[in-house]
Formats: C-alpha cells, structure tokens, sequence
C-alpha cells in the first residue's frame, strides 16, 4: 500500500496546542509536576511583575538533565514505549511544552547536569515565521527577580516571557497581578498539600521567596471531621481507594476566620464533592462527576461539608479519562453505581450535619441530658418534623388544665404544620453567611430563657437545667449564659 507523510503545519499546530484552557494556576502547577517526578525536593517560583511586562520562573533543585534528555524533553510528544514509574506526574509528554507556552510566546528550559549546562527555547513566533519544528539552543532568558539560572549545582530552570492574551497574566494591572498570584499560591497548597504535609515524599515550594503550606480539603486534623470508612472499589489494575468524610459544622470552628479558611478556595459549596487524586496529586478539586442519577447532583447549601477522597493509579488513567491539563476526569462505568452509593450516603450524613449543627444534641458526662426541641420522624418514606412533647418546657405546659392542654396541643399542632420550610431554606441558600449567625443576645430572649428555667421540672441545679436548654436550642453563648443565670440570680 502506497503511503505518504503529511507533516502538520508548525505554526497552526502550536497556536492550537496553546488553547488548551490552562489559567496560570494550571499551567504553573503542570510545571511543578515535572520537578516532582524529577526528584526535586525543592521548587522555587519567581513571578515578576517587571512594570507590567511580566516573566515567571520555576527553579527546582532536581538532579537536571544533560543535553539529550532536554532535547527529549522539549519535543511535543513523549516516547509513549516508555514506561512511567507510579510517582512519575507526567501524562502525555506535552504538559511542560503546553502549559508554559499557554500562558507566553517563549519558553526557555536552563539544565544542569554533571557539571553541564544545557538550554533550548521554543519561540512562537519564530516557529510561525520558519514553520519549523526547531528549537534555540543555547539562548538563556533574561534575569528574575528572585533568583537565577541553575549554577554549581544541579537544578534546571523553566523561564516564561513574553506573556500575551493568550495567558491569563497578561494586561493586568499590579493589584489585579499580585491578586492572581494568591490564586496560585492557594491552588498549589491545595493540589500539592499530600507533598507538603509529608504524605506523600515531602517536598517544599516557595513562591516570590514565601512558602506554600499545604491546605488539607478533608480537615483530617480537626476533632469534629466524620471519616465514614475508607475502602477499595473495583478490581485488580482497576481497583480505586475511596474516602469519604463530613467536615465539621461551622459553630465547630474556633472563629470567623478559621471557618472560612476551611472552606477553601472559591468557598464551601464550590469545594464540596469527590476529591481525584493521582499518584497523590489532586486532579479534581471537588466534583460530583455526573453522579445522581436521572438528575445529576448540584451543588446545594445542605451537601457543603461532603467531600469524598479517591485515590488512582496511573493504570486507569484511560477509564477515568485524565485530561492533558490532569484537571478533569470521570468514571468508569463499572464503577458508577459504586461511587453514586456512597456519595449519596456521604451527602445524607452531610445535611444532618448541616441542618441539625452536628447531628445529635450530645449531653457532656455529669451534665443535666439536653431534650431536643424537634424531634425527626419518617413516615411511608416521608420526613416530618414535629415538636418534642416531651421536652421540659413543652412538658409544663401540657400539664396545666384540661382546656389549657387542648389548646396547647392545637397550637403546637398549627405550629408544626406551618412552618414555612420553604421559606426558610431559601433565605438560607440565599445569605447562608447570614443565617447560620450567632444568635442576638436581646432582653427579649434572656427573659424567655429565664422563664424557661423557671418554669421547667427540677432536674439538677439552675445552671444545669440552663445548660441543657441551651444544648437544646444549640445556643453556645458564654455571654447569653452569663446575661441569664445573672437574671436568676437577681430575680431570687
């Protein structure tokens, strides 16, 4: 059979390899893949403002390559008889190539190596005008701001210049480029955090002269995490580690700015979901993946604190469909039902939490038990929320006369059976920040709670009975506390 080789067209094809969607974050973070999988142990970023013409450089002190090894390395395309090691990052030999020229016109590679140095560059422009597969070689970039070219010791140093539209640095003005650098900073301690925390072979990253410190999505660390049971699905070659957990309810935090670094960047709900992990690099950063069903699961208010950890081999990165830009996948079929399981218990457990502040009203060892106020209850597959009648304010009430217990009864009737729940929860997913604020302490409700104590059936000191009816309401309060038992004490 007669054949004939068609050779693309240099410049159209690298203009397209320069549109795979990398934002810097991406693109830097694919940088950083190559120095893991090198062997560095530590990776340096400068990335310079320099007046509005800005350049980037990655540094990482990795054994280097010699001549040849850069030359393979800069081709597009890696050698794919090779073989990966598991901790190899790499996916498609393209990433350094694509990632660094989608954010810039030139792209230089500085090695060293057993006391050799080697350099090539890809200019676009100069492979558009020669229509030529060739690289610069021997060409060195221009100095950065925070440190130079791999010298005495063995390193290489990726340099990118001439940032155009194409990148997401270019044209943006100093307060709006150091902004995108805090971006890169959080998406580095959240893609690498099982790096820098020591879970995976520990390394350290610096950006501008600052280190990165690793933020941890699953909270492992805090007391009130919910792991729900960590295992393997699927078979053989196939076979994946899931991890699912329920974070902690935001009155679990110590403050304001505790909670809100938990929740990570872009926020709670943004964050919630499936977690892909890759040879212990975060690949997907909270995703539902499609499941749910005949209607696929959204990110709602109620399901913010689930997030689900699953940890691949490089082996199925063809059936979870790996992308270039290692920032997208799904899964295999076999494996859907499996997934959808637990991340629907995973979302359940997650809105119990959301909803009820923890779950269970938990009463502290030697402490008056709490009564819940509402209790929950299924019926023919229904939840109904009604009043707990035994509750010890609720209690008094229906012990007075028998037209006053009718009446109660009749009005904790119409309460229960109007509630406006969908009201509520819109108000809720609407300005959650809002609803879930601490309780105003007013004259208004340090009256009722003393009336409350009060009122209710002995069950242990005033302070006691105080500390259970406020467990009930989840009113944690030391300033309300102190306003009531005052109350108490001068009513005495």
């Amino acid at each position: 059979m007669k054949t004939m080789e068609i050779a693309p067209h240099a410049g159209a094809l690298l203009k397209s390899l320069r549109g795979f969607g990398y934002s810097p974050e991406t693109a830097l973070a694919d940088l950083v893949d190559n120095s893991i999988s090198a062997g560095a142990n530590l990776i340096e970023l400068s990335i310079d403002w320099n007046e509005g013409d800005p350049r980037i450089g990655v540094r990482d002190d990795g054994p280097g390559m010699s001549f040849e090894s850069l030359r393979e390395g800069m081709r597009f395309g890696g050698d794919e008889e090779v073989e990966r090691r598991p901790e190899d990052l790499g996916r498609f030999g393209l990433g350094m190539k694509t990632a660094s020229l989608s954010q810039c016109q030139r792209l230089t590679v500085v090695s060293r190596h057993e006391e050799e140095t080697s350099s090539m560059s890809w200019d676009v422009e100069k492979v558009r005008r020669t229509r030529s597969w060739c690289a610069e070689v021997g060409s060195l970039p221009a100095p950065l701001e925070h440190f130079g070219i791999p010298e005495g010791k063995e390193g290489t140093l990726v340099a990118l210049e001439r940032m155009d539209e194409m990148g997401g640095l270019f044209g943006l003005d100093k307060e709006g480029f150091f902004a995108r650098i805090r971006d890169v900073r959080d998406h580095f301690a959240m893609v690498f955090h099982r790096f820098l925390d020591g879970d995976a072979r520990r390394i350290a990253i610096s950006i501008n002269g600052r280190p990165v410190v690793a933020w941890d999505p699953m909270l492992r660390t805090h007391p009130a995490t919910r792991s729900l049971g960590a295992g393997r699905i699927g078979s053989g070659t196939q076979a994946v580690h899931v991890a699912p957990y329920v974070l902690p309810h935001r009155d679990r935090f110590a403050n304001e700015a505790e909670f809100s670094a938990a929740g990570g960047p872009g926020g709670w709900a943004e964050r919630q979901g499936f977690y892909i992990y890759r040879a212990k690099r975060l690949v997907v950063a909270g995703s539902w993946l499609g499941l749910g069903g005949h209607r696929e699961w959204t990110k709602d208010e109620s399901s913010r604190l689930a997030r689900i950890a699953i940890d691949l081999p490089q082996s199925v990165d063809a059936a979870w469909r790996i992308d270039v830009r290692k920032a997208r996948a799904r899964p295999p079929a076999a494996l859907r039902a499996r997934l959808g399981a637990i991340g629907g218990q995973c979302r359940e457990k997650a809105r119990e939490v959301f909803a009820w502040r923890g779950g269970q009203v938990r009463t502290p060892p030697g402490k008056t038990p709490a009564s819940p106020i509402w209790n929950e209850e299924h019926r023919s597959g229904k939840r109904r929320y009604r009043i707990n009648r035994e509750h010890p304010v609720i209690a008094e009430l229906l012990e007075g006369t028998q037209q006053t217990r009718k009446l109660m009864r009749a009005a904790i009737s119409l309460i229960e059976r109007s509630v406006p729940v969908e009201r509520i929860w819109l108000d809720v997913s609407e300005n959650v920040e809002a609803a879930e604020g601490p309780e105003a302490v007013d004259g208004q409700l340090i009256e009722d709670l003393v009336t409350a104590v009060t009122s209710s059936r002995p069950g242990g000191s005033t302070e006691d009975v105080l500390d259970a009816l406020l467990r009930s309401m989840r009113l944690d309060s030391p300033v309300l506390r102190n306003a009531v038992i005052d109350r108490l004490d001068t009513a005495k």
